[in-house]
């Protein structure tokens, strides 16, 4: 099984935890933009949040059940840690430390209409039974609930997260997964990101003769980049890559720009093309003979962007694996990302469900409709659909189509996302559709328009 996690972006974006020298006392943290942290123990640092993060994915796992079992062996070793007495006591406290944290966030969460304040604990309670030294952990329901029914969210890996080592390197990598999941560049003074980095700062006596805490920007260019550096390295290894099975379109570099005498910082996200064959490359599969007469395979291999025989018995292989909707996504990703290793993407696509972000997406983007079209409609449907270049959905939001399948359904593009949508037949024949270009040829089903 994959160690993926899927997390709410407010709960990446506001600190959960922090740097060592934080963590000895109780904590209040706020964030002027209406955060609230408190640890009424000690503040968790970044081990604590590496055993948080597995206890997440262990109870999205099993469809995020909130009571969880665990030994303290299986704990430890599954975040990679020595299990010794050391260990096993520091992860007792750790469970103490979350047990004691609450958070409070103002205007923070979109329900799809408005942003919504909440407060949250993590951890309800927690035993360890005397008998068999097992820990019973009971995680909180509505924080499970938030990060399951999020609109706001991201899929991390966990292997990628425990791989890096420096703790200010976690939390640069959260917040640069909020950051750069909308942009390609994050603009700030070097203090705040400091502050969001929840560094350490200087004792200073100001002009009054106050003492005062405060963050100097050559401290946090200094920790910023030996940050980088263990980004940058770990993004660059295709071996480990390869082995924790990424995503070659999750792996990014990261360059940085001071500018304004030190007081401003660009970060820019640098993609790693160079990776994507080492990572996707695999030996060329045996070709078994196998026969492709069922229907709902039969449209899986219609939607294949390349038809091969290696193809071919792949999808038949997952299908029969997985079944018709997961393999139909991970087709729908592959689409739109794979470019000159398409086999083996789509491949590495079915054999580690990359398109689970993709389709969470998808289907906040889109209500389901379950309507069911003759064959009459959807004849018309892609009649009219071949002709057209753009469709209007019912919230007036326009889509430029971008492929017609032979079942009815359409690949859609808005340059306002990062991705590419596809519509059910029912859902595209309650649409309006128009014409841009009249003298452009009819669009071939099931192959993208070549633009003139």
């Amino acid at each position: 099984m994959k160690n993926v996690l899927k997390q709410d972006l407010n709960f990446l974006q506001y600190p959960l935890w922090f740097q060592v020298s934080h963590g000895h006392a109780p904590l209040v943290w706020n964030h002027p933009e209406g955060y609230t942290y408190r640890a009424a123990y000690r503040a968790p640092d970044q081990l604590d949040m590496l055993f948080l993060m597995y206890l997440l994915m262990r109870a999205q796992q099993e469809n995020y059940k909130p009571r969880l079992e665990f030994s303290r062996y299986e704990i430890l070793k599954g975040c990679g840690c020595p299990i010794n007495p050391q260990y096993l006591k520091r992860l007792e406290d750790s469970l103490k430390r979350w047990l004691n944290v609450s958070l409070e966030y103002e205007n923070c969460f979109f329900d799809g209409v408005r942003f919504l304040s909440a407060g949250f604990r993590l951890i309800e309670n927690y035993r360890l039974r005397e008998k068999d030294k097992r820990i019973e952990i009971r995680l909180s329901e509505p924080w499970l609930q938030q990060i399951q029914q999020s609109l706001y969210f991201k899929y991390l890996d966990f292997s990628y997260y425990k791989a890096l080592r420096r703790p200010v390197s976690r939390r640069l990598f959260e917040l640069l997964t909020t950051q750069f999941k909308s942009q390609s560049q994050w603009r700030l003074p070097l203090v705040e990101l400091g502050h969001h980095l929840t560094l350490y700062s200087r004792r200073k006596i100001n002009a009054e003769g106050l003492e005062e805490r405060v963050i100097f920007p050559s401290d946090v260019l200094t920790a910023l980049k030996s940050a980088l550096q263990e980004l940058n390295q770990l993004s660059s290894n295709a071996e480990l890559l390869r082995e924790m099975g990424m995503d070659p379109r999750e792996i990014y570099g990261v360059t940085f720009e001071v500018q304004s005498h030190r007081k401003m910082i660009e970060l820019n996200r640098v993609s790693l093309t160079h990776l994507f064959d080492a990572l996707t490359y695999s030996p060329e599969p045996e070709k078994p003979e196998h026969a492709f007469a069922e229907p709902l395979l039969q449209e899986l291999l219609s939607y294949l962007k390349r038809s091969s025989r290696p193809l071919q018995e792949l999808v038949t292989q997952s299908y029969q694996s997985y079944g018709f909707e997961y393999v139909k996504w991970n087709i729908f990703y592959a689409n739109r990302n794979g470019a000159k290793n398409y086999a083996n993407y789509l491949k590495l696509c079915l054999q580690h469900n990359w398109a689970q972000e993709f389709r969470e997406e998808y289907e906040r983007m889109f209500a389901s409709n379950e309507e069911s079209l003759d064959s009459r409609k959807i004849s018309a449907l892609i009649k009219v659909a071949e002709q057209a270049d753009y469709l209007t959905l019912q919230d007036g939001q326009k889509f430029k189509i971008k492929r017609v399948f032979p079942n009815g359904a359409l690949e859609i593009t808005n340059r306002n996302y990062k991705m590419d949508f596809v519509l059910s037949p029912a859902q595209a024949y309650a649409c309006r559709f128009e014409r841009d270009l009249p003298q452009t040829e009819p669009r071939r089903r099931g192959r993208p328009r070549k633009n003139s």
